[in-house]
């Protein structure tokens, strides 16, 4: 008990509560359960982006059938919170996606150019679709011709947030719930505050 008031205190005081453990478990597993609809019975492939979307991945792929494929890449578009607007990583990620149906996991949709370079990459992989579920996307205008993901956790106000595998420089990743980073703890140029 003691071990829970502290997690829950220390919790508070990283920022706000947006969406609690809870109410992220009954979402995952209403999105797996239509995944598991739309895709069966035939064969398909996720491709979990990480680090961000560990956590989700892993949580959506305990509700699925066990013969489902998933792979991980690692693409950094981040720095800080500011999004670079240009993933790093992809280059080096492969796999035998010829003639597959892909479903990309991403933990947020902001800009949508991450999701954008990895169908991109994924076509040139031979991949015969690309779908998209992201756990989170922020509520704000994108370009014209970006991605737009079949399935959407939860719609978000344009804030950064942490926690359930969302981090600011690879810090609060493993809080079971998601807040919205104070913005005390935030420095210009990105940096955290010590305080």
């Amino acid at each position: 008990m003691h071990r829970r008031v502290f997690k829950e205190s220390r919790e508070s005081e990283i920022g706000s509560l947006l969406l609690s453990e809870g109410v992220i478990r009954q979402r995952v597993k209403a999105l797996a359960a239509d995944i598991h609809t739309a895709y069966s019975p035939v064969p398909f492939t996720i491709v979990g982006l990480l680090n961000g979307s560990l956590l989700f991945t892993a949580d959506l792929l305990r509700e699925l059938p066990p013969e489902t494929e998933v792979v991980f890449w690692r693409v950094k578009s981040y720095r800080g919170t500011l999004s670079s607007g240009n993933p790093e990583g992809l280059e080096a990620e492969g796999g035998e996606f010829a003639g597959r149906r892909v479903l990309v996991v991403d933990d947020i949709l902001d800009s949508g150019c991450t999701l954008s370079a990895v169908e991109k990459r994924l076509r040139a992989l031979g991949a015969s679709s690309v779908e998209y579920c992201v756990l989170l996307a922020k509520q704000r205008a994108r370009p014209p011709g970006f991605p737009v993901p079949r399935w959407v956790g939860f719609e978000i106000p344009d804030r950064f947030v942490v926690g359930y595998g969302l981090d600011y420089n690879g810090r609060y990743r493993g809080l079971s719930s998601i807040r919205m980073l104070e913005e005390e703890k935030i420095l210009p140029g990105g940096a955290e505050s010590a305080g």
